[in-house]
């Protein structure tokens, strides 16, 4: 099973693009046999189901590796090899989210550790991370079966939508316990901390419930998605 890392991006000609470029190195360092793919998202409002989606077309992977293109995190093998051997539906490699602060991510981009980088400190302290969002390890079927909802605009909430509807059709996730490391950048438009949009609030709310009901919900949600998306 070969594997392809989807990483959603939209260039910014700043702290973003710095840290992309940087991403892109560790990745092609530190698994030279998987194929790294950049989604592009260029016009309209920000939607990361449209980036995936335009990596996903490139994509030769059996094995999908769905990656913000501001983080790395040296547990995705451990993840991928749970995948392909079957003893996981899915897979979210991290436990804690370690989001470095602005000097902290201008050491790592200078070449220091990252943990020695991390004594100039931390945009916020580590939290555990979201599952579905970061890094997510599933196979190709799985993601073409329960995508991310392509509804959610800008910053927020679809994440918390695709990790829940994926533990409930491809089942509980198993988590691992390498650091997800973020670099910083300036921090996306937000009605605050948690809550990206009242619009991608209610549509999380709604892909809560259908992943509670069950699979056949989920797969209903998933139809009025496509649906939606190609009637624009």
């Amino acid at each position: 099973m070969t594997v392809s890392v989807l990483v959603p991006y939209r260039a910014d000609g700043g702290a973003r693009d710095r840290a992309w470029a940087w991403i892109r190195r560790w990745w092609n360092a530190e698994h030279p046999g998987w194929q790294l793919v950049e989604g592009r998202c260029d016009d309209g409002p920000w939607r990361k189901a449209v980036a995936v989606d335009d990596a996903l077309a490139r994509a030769d992977g059996d094995v999908l590796v769905v990656a913000d293109a501001d983080v790395f995190v040296a547990g995705a093998a451990d993840a991928v090899a749970a995948v392909r051997a079957g003893s996981a539906g899915w897979a979210v490699p991290h436990h804690r989210v370690h989001r470095l602060s602005e000097p902290a991510t201008a050491a790592v981009l200078a070449g220091e550790p990252w943990p020695r980088a991390a004594r100039a400190g931390y945009a916020r302290p580590p939290y555990k991370g979201v599952a579905g969002g970061g890094i997510a390890v599933l196979p190709r079927s799985t993601y073409e079966r329960v995508p991310i909802d392509a509804r959610f605009e800008a910053w927020g909430s679809e994440d918390l939508a695709w990790g829940a509807a994926l533990d409930t059709v491809a089942g509980r996730h198993l988590r691992g316990s390498a650091p997800l490391v973020h670099l910083w950048h300036p921090p996306a438009p937000r009605l605050n901390a948690h809550v990206g949009s009242a619009a991608s609030h209610a549509l999380l709310v709604r892909w809560q419930y259908a992943a509670k009901a069950g699979p056949a919900a989920v797969d209903g949600l998933v139809a009025e998605a496509r649906a939606a998306v190609a009637a624009r």
